[in-house]
């Protein structure tokens, strides 16, 4: 089960599925909901006479205090609705740095995939994937398109054998013991490699049990030329998944924030919840 859950309550075009979505995991889950709100524009910014004419700047300071003290509200209202123990927080400071340090006492951070219409379309992803880099707790990104379902009833986990994946798998547990159905997808999995290895099906099957987690349903699939992202998507659609868990890849030595190829499909294209850990 879940104990402790933050929530990004940045009033973007989704927020109200993500607090919707949130809330109703942290029912389920019996836990409690931490919502923080990160202002969008920062204090020293506004200070700076220089950047931001001072009548401009108490314009915009009266309309940051508007929008937060009605997200806070609105949250605790949502949440008490649904009888779940909610705390908000205003940490000061960049959205990235301040989501981060807040997962970091709560076992999952629910953020939001950015529109494709976001005012500012390059900010918003660079945020979800500077968290999902730095904050040491999964993070459980809800799609832009869809609408309030159940999250963890089947889940399609993403297995490769590497270290992210066993991360994953790791730390999707309070998750997984939940579900009632755990697809196991292996793309493009070398069969020769593993038997050199002496690896058997077995030890993933006996891991799962040891957790608690429902035996795994595997699937093997060649990615060819659809693409390792394309095909997963692709298979929690024709299993019916609620959810993707899946090690989130870095494999840019220039920019720490930019994920691997994968992990960028799935970000712009996801149709179901997906929970990336890194």
């Amino acid at each position: 089960m879940l104990g402790r859950i933050a929530l990004d309550l940045t009033k973007d075009r989704n927020h109200q599925l993500r607090l919707d979505t949130t809330v109703r995991l942290a029912a389920e889950h019996k836990a409690e909901l931490v919502g923080i709100y990160s202002s969008p524009v920062t204090n020293q910014y506004l200070r700076d006479d220089t950047v931001v004419p001072a009548e401009v700047a108490n314009i915009m300071r009266s309309h940051i205090l508007d929008e937060k003290t009605e997200v806070r509200d609105h949250f605790l209202k949502t949440a008490a609705a649904a009888g779940v123990k909610a705390n908000w927080r205003a940490p000061q400071g960049p959205s990235e740095e301040v989501l981060a340090l807040h997962a970091r006492y709560c076992d999952v951070l629910v953020m939001s995939q950015a529109t494709t219409d976001e005012s500012v379309p390059s900010m918003r992803p660079n945020l979800a994937e500077s968290v999902i880099q730095n904050a040491g707790r999964p993070v459980l990104m809800i799609p832009y398109i869809g609408q309030l379902n159940p999250i963890g009833r089947r889940v399609l986990f993403c297995w490769d054998n590497g270290r992210r994946a066993a991360r994953a798998l790791a730390d999707a547990a309070p998750i997984l013991r939940q579900a009632k159905h755990l697809v196991v997808l292996k793309v493009d999995e070398d069969i020769d490699q593993m038997r050199a290895q002496d690896i058997t099906p077995e030890d993933l099957n006996s891991y799962c049990a040891s957790k608690g987690y429902p035996a795994p349903e595997v699937i093997k699939r060649e990615s060819l030329s659809y693409g390792i992202g394309n095909t997963i998507l692709n298979t929690a659609t024709d299993q019916g998944c609620d959810l993707i868990v899946m090690g989130a890849y870095n494999r840019s030595r220039i920019r720490e924030w930019i994920l691997g190829g994968t992990s960028k499909t799935l970000m712009q294209s996801m149709t179901v919840p997906i929970l990336f850990s890194h």
